[in-house]
């Protein structure tokens, strides 16, 4: 019984595998005060010596007279686990696209391939299967942290942006529950099947 919830398991977290490296992550939006840019602004214009006098005294009186209020959008990124290779690549990054792609797509896929060999195979294929995924296994919180690398690259990516006057908000898309409901069920299919293997031997 726990062998077959385990295959149904596992088959349920490579379905939910595609849409967790393929669906938006992370969406990272920036925001500029209008006030503070304008008063930004005017800080530049009276510490410029070659600004005249009269100029300035114009600019303050007509920014004086304006009703500046709210913020506007000044940036926005959402990115895949996916998306964020080819960005990485791109940006000529490969090291760091490698691994994300080697750790969140490439060992995740072949794990759950390996695990369903494993558990439908007999005699020494069953046995190299196993003896694989028990050594891929040891990395099992690679992917949460390919995960982590892909969020803080946004993050890092973003604050390049930043400024004084510049608001961050960053929100979790639907990619990220997909690969965190992935690596609950493969992790929890992996048990399940650990322990119906252990009581047959």
């Amino acid at each position: 019984m726990k062998h077959t919830l385990g295959i149904l398991l596992m088959l349920v977290a490579i379905g939910l595998l595609i849409p967790g490296v393929t669906l938006p992550i992370l969406t990272l939006t920036g925001t500029v005060d209008k006030a503070e840019m304008v008063d930004l602004g005017m800080r530049e214009l009276s510490s410029n010596p070659d600004v005249p006098a009269i100029m300035l005294s114009i600019s303050e009186q007509l920014v004086a007279q304006l009703n500046i209020r709210g913020e506007i959008p000044a940036y926005e990124k959402t990115r895949s686990i996916v998306g964020t290779v080819e960005e990485l690549t791109l940006n000529r990054q490969y090291l760091v696209a490698f691994l994300i792609a080697l750790f969140s797509v490439i060992v995740p896929v072949l794990k759950c391939m390996l695990m369903l060999l494993a558990a439908l195979a007999r005699g020494q294929l069953r046995a190299v299967s196993d003896g694989i995924v028990r050594l891929i296994s040891k990395w099992s919180m690679a992917d949460v942290f390919a995960v982590a690398v892909v969020v803080a690259y946004l993050a890092a990516q973003s604050t390049r942006h930043t400024e004084e006057l510049f608001t961050l908000y960053a929100e979790l898309g639907d990619g990220f529950y997909y690969f965190l409901g992935y690596c609950l069920l493969s992790i929890l299919s992996m048990q399940l099947m650990a322990v119906e293997r252990n009581r047959a031997t």
